[in-house]
C-alpha cells in the first residue's frame, strides 16, 4: 500500500508496512509491563496485512496452538516481541510484551520444531490432505487442510467454524511486495480474512506455487 501525499508535503515515509513507520519514530526497546504469567511460551509468528510481529505466547492449559486460538477471547498477550519487516527481517523495535488483537491477524506461524500429528492433534489426516489456494487483504498462501475422512472440503470452507483453520506446509506470498515469500511447517488461518479459496489443482501440487 502506498500512502497518499500528506497536506504538510512530508512524504519521507511512503511505505504502508508499520514496522518502517514505528523505526521512523525512533523506538528501539518499548517498555511495556510484562504481565505476570510464566516464561516459558511458544514461539510463533503474527502477520497482518500491515504488521509481522514474532515473541512467545502462552497457551495456559491448552495442549496444541490450534485449541487455543480457537478458544480465546479479547487480546493475545505476545511476549519477547521483535516487530518484523514485510519480509521477516527483525527491525530494532522490541518489547516484553505486545497485546494483538487477533481479529486483525491474518496468520499465526508456529515457528518451532514441532510433530504435526501434535500441533493438528485429531484433526491431522495425512491420507485426506486437500490443497488449497487462500487469497486475502495482504496475501495469497497455499497450503495443507486436514479433514475427517468423510468429510466434504466445500463444506468446510464454506462453514464459520473454526475461525482458525489449521493448515501444514504453508507458504505465503506479500501483495504489497510479491518477491516476499513465506514458509510456516504449521499455520493458523484467521477464516474472517479470506476473501477466496479454491482446492490446487492436481498439476500444481507438485510445486505448491503461491498464485
Amino acid at each position: 500500500m502506498i500512502d497518499q501525499p500528506r497536506p504538510d508535503g512530508d512524504n519521507d515515509i511512503v511505505d504502508g508496512d508499520a514496522a518502517t513507520h514505528l523505526e521512523a519514530l525512533g523506538l528501539g526497546a518499548v517498555a511495556m509491563p510484562v504481565p505476570a504469567a510464566p516464561a516459558e511460551g511458544l514461539p510463533i509468528e503474527l502477520v497482518g496485512q500491515h504488521l509481522r510481529l514474532s515473541g512467545t505466547v502462552n497457551i495456559g492449559n491448552h495442549n496444541r496452538l490450534t485449541d487455543f486460538v480457537n478458544n480465546h477471547d479479547g487480546l493475545i498477550a505476545l511476549r519477547d516481541v521483535t516487530v518484523l519487516r514485510r519480509n521477516g527481517d527483525p527491525t530494532k523495535v522490541t518489547s516484553p510484551s505486545i497485546w494483538v488483537n487477533p481479529d486483525e491477524v491474518t496468520l499465526i506461524g508456529e515457528m518451532a520444531d514441532v510433530d504435526e500429528r501434535e500441533s493438528m492433534g485429531s484433526e491431522f489426516r495425512p491420507t485426506r490432505a486437500s490443497h488449497l489456494i487462500v487469497v486475502t487483504p495482504g496475501h495469497t498462501l497455499t497450503g495443507e487442510v486436514h479433514l475427517n475422512p468423510e468429510a466434504v472440503l466445500a463444506a468446510f470452507i464454506e462453514s464459520h467454524d473454526p475461525s482458525w483453520i489449521p493448515m501444514t506446509d504453508v507458504r505465503t506470498r506479500s501483495l504489497a511486495d510479491r518477491r516476499v515469500i513465506s514458509r510456516y511447517g504449521f499455520a493458523l488461518i484467521n477464516r474472517r480474512h479470506i476473501v477466496a479459496a479454491t482446492e490446487l489443482q492436481p498439476d500444481m501440487i507438485r510445486g505448491r506455487r503461491v498464485i
